[in-house]
Parts: C-alpha cells; sequence; structure tokens
C-alpha cells in the first residue's frame, strides 16, 4: 500500500521560520516512518507547485488573499498529483484542512481519506474573531444558510472542513475536546471515525547549557525567568501575559528579586506582524520587568532558554494541543495555561496551574513563591512528558491508516 501524504507546510525543514504545530507534526511522523517503513510513503509539499512554490518566509508573511491563492493552488496541484495513482492502492493522508486536497473529489473516485486536524478551523475563527461569543456548531448552520453571500475565505474554512469530515475515512484528532467539537458541529458525523491521538513528546535531546545565554542577554544569576515559545499570533495570547504582569506590577507583592521574560517566536500568518508591533508597545509598559523579544529559537538555542527558565507560561486563547507545552513539560518545567481544549488535555495539577485568563497573575506570582515546589513540579512534568512517546502515536497513526485498528 502507498500513502501520499500532503502537507501545505511541508518540506520547509531547512528553513527556520514558525510554521506552526502541523509543519513540526508532520516532519516528525515522516522521519518515524521513514525509519520503521509501515508502507510506502509519498510527500505531497509545496514543491509539487515549481517555481510558483513559496519560501516558508514568504508563507508566513501571506495576508489573507494570498493565503487564500495559496490554498486553492496547493489544492488543484495536490488533487492532481493523487489522482495519478490507483485509489485501490492508495491512502491519502491530509496534513491541512482549509489547505488540504479536493476531498470531495477524492472521496468520489474511491481514495481513503484520513485527515489530521491540528486545528479546527471552525471552532479557532469562532473563538478568535467571533471572541468567544458564538459556539462553533452555530456558525456551521449560519454557514449553510449564507454561503452564497460569503467571501472565498470562508469557503476554506466552512465548505472545506464539512468535506473533510464526510469524506474522510477517519480524522485524527490530539484530544478529547477537539473530538467532541467536531461531533457537535457535525451530529452526522460517526464517533468511530474520529481518533484521538496526542502527539505526546518526540524531544530526546535533553537540555542545554543555559550559560550562553545567560551572557548574551546579561541576566542575573538571581533572577526568575518566565518563558513563552510559540508563534507571534492573537491566538497564543502573548498579550494576556503581558497584561498579568502589568498588573503584577502595580502590587505590593510584586517580588524583589529581578524578574525576565523571554516571549520566543517570530510573527507568522495573518494579523501576525500587528499583532507584534503591540506586543513590544504592551512591553515597553513594563518598568519592573525585563521583556525580551529573542526571536524564533529552535534546536540546542531553544533547548538553552528552556533550561534557562523557571517557569513556562502558556497563555493561549485557543489551543488543539500544545506541543510547546509538552516539550516545556519534558525539559522539567512547571507550567502555568489557560484553560483551553488543548492545556486541558496536557496539564495535571502536579506540575503547574490551569486558569482563567483573570487568574494567571496569581498562578505565576503562587508558583514562583515556592522554589521547592517548582523543582517538584518540574520533575513531574519530565516524568508525565516523557512517558508520553511520540514515537507510540506514530505507530498507532500507521495501523489506522493502513486498517489494522
Amino acid at each position: 500500500m502507498r500513502v501520499l501524504y500532503t502537507a501545505a507546510h511541508g518540506g520547509f525543514s531547512a528553513e527556520v521560520v514558525p510554521l506552526g504545530g502541523g509543519a513540526a507534526v508532520f516532519e516528525h511522523l515522516v522521519d518515524e516512518w521513514s525509519r520503521t517503513r509501515p508502507f510506502e510513503l509519498q510527500t505531497i509539499t509545496p514543491a509539487i507547485l515549481g517555481t510558483s512554490a513559496p519560501s516558508g518566509g514568504e508563507l508566513v508573511k501571506f495576508g489573507e488573499r494570498a493565503y487564500a491563492q495559496f490554498c486553492r493552488d496547493f489544492e488543484r496541484a495536490s488533487t492532481a498529483e493523487i489522482l495519478r495513482h490507483d485509489p485501490a492502492q492508495t491512502a491519502v493522508l491530509a496534513n491541512d484542512i482549509s489547505e488540504g486536497p479536493d476531498f470531495a473529489a477524492l472521496g468520489k473516485r474511491g481514495y481513503r481519506i484520513y485527515s489530521i486536524y491540528h486545528v479546527d478551523v471552525v471552532a479557532y475563527v469562532a473563538a478568535i474573531y467571533g471572541r468567544g461569543a458564538i459556539a462553533p456548531e452555530t456558525t456551521v448552520r449560519w454557514y449553510r444558510r449564507l454561503r452564497g453571500l460569503l467571501p472565498e475565505m470562508a469557503k476554506l474554512v466552512w465548505e472545506k472542513q464539512e468535506s473533510s469530515v464526510r469524506h474522510s475515512r477517519g480524522l485524527i484528532v490530539p484530544s478529547e475536546g477537539m473530538r467532541e467539537v467536531l461531533l457537535r458541529c457535525y451530529p452526522d458525523c460517526s464517533a468511530e471515525k474520529i481518533h484521538v491521538l496526542p502527539w505526546g513528546n518526540w524531544n530526546a535531546d535533553g537540555l542545554a547549557d543555559p550559560a550562553p545565554l545567560r551572557r548574551e542577554f546579561g541576566v542575573p544569576e538571581n533572577a526568575r525567568v518566565l518563558l513563552t515559545l510559540s508563534r507571534i499570533s492573537p491566538e497564543k495570547g502573548q498579550d494576556l501575559l503581558l497584561e498579568a504582569l502589568f498588573e503584577w506590577e502595580r502590587r505590593d507583592d510584586y517580588p524583589a528579586y529581578p524578574l525576565w521574560l523571554f516571549v520566543c517566536g517570530d510573527a507568522a500568518f495573518m494579523q501576525g506582524q500587528r499583532f507584534f508591533e503591540e506586543l513590544r508597545q504592551r512591553a515597553a509598559r513594563l518598568k519592573r520587568t525585563r521583556v525580551v523579544f529573542p526571536g524564533y529559537v529552535t534546536g540546542e538555542r531553544k533547548r538553552a532558554f528552556l533550561a534557562l527558565a523557571d517557569l513556562y507560561v502558556f497563555p493561549s486563547r485557543h489551543e488543539s494541543y500544545g506541543l510547546t507545552l509538552m516539550e516545556a513539560l519534558a525539559a522539567g518545567l512547571p507550567a502555568v495555561c489557560l484553560d483551553t481544549t488543548g492545556a486541558r488535555s496536557v496539564m495535571r495539577q502536579e506540575f503547574g496551574a490551569l486558569v482563567q485568563e483573570s487568574g494567571l497573575r496569581a498562578a505565576i506570582a503562587r508558583l514562583l513563591a515556592d522554589e521547592e515546589g517548582l523543582k517538584t513540579m518540574g520533575a513531574a512534568a519530565r516524568a508525565f512528558a516523557r512517558s508520553q512517546r511520540f514515537s507510540e502515536r506514530a505507530a498507532e497513526l500507521a495501523d489506522i491508516i493502513a486498517g489494522r485498528r
């Protein structure tokens, strides 16, 4: 059996750009299956677009209109490539939904399709653009009535997702919460079709020496260091963290020791650059907390930041799973997380706090004040994360695609 794996954010591994968790999962699945060889694997990435293929750096800077055009271009090219193969001998694994192939056309030709949901885009739009005032399932019903009046970008959100649900043999989601939302949005979907596979931890490289970072930025030895690590985009909630620290600075319980915050990441995708400028303005208001934006970090430099930090903060407004959260836990970092579907599926009380937005400042203050507790939580975090092996999830997914589950 041959598996054709389509990934609109795949194939950019040589470029250090913030493409997101879907790109990371793609790279690690390809690496794992190249080692274990559960089936013949062929990847379909933007390279199929030839000379019109964007670089990773160009892709993350696209506005809404340019990104929608890229989605349609990749949809056409990936679908045409898949149609060259015999559906009786071929399974299709889609790493994306809005950027995925033409699910309806492939379903009608008899291809077995499996779709990975790194993000439920309908739920994301309801949470971020609708500010949580409208339930995702309500937007699905409204779209069916208003589709003729809405722009092309809306089709990439609602029509592509509904088509994926309808024509995929299996839907792969990283959390039980995402599964529940999909079932509410598409009540005709069989619950057995949705497979919950939390990706777990793939970091086996350990930590790196943080001393060079201390020298580079001048971090005092007695400083406490907060770390957040993700692309810079409104849904990631870095502004909420800065507001919590601004609130803390005006209180009597603000600590006497130096407090540093490293916001690792770079602006990416729609609204990213504008949001980055807003973050810089918010950071400039902080007078007692040192805020540093070191850019997008990978490899040894990322591991050094994880070693430097005392506490990881995961302030996302909307999160399907939390790959960077799992990396932080594997590094032995306690965490404070906003209560989202993704964080809820990972966090445990023994290694941090899961809070509402209003409780972010208090949770950070409480954990930093308990030095021995941080050590205990860090050990529990490391033990949990390292028990969640990505290699096992990759094997489970291979079994699902091959029909062994």
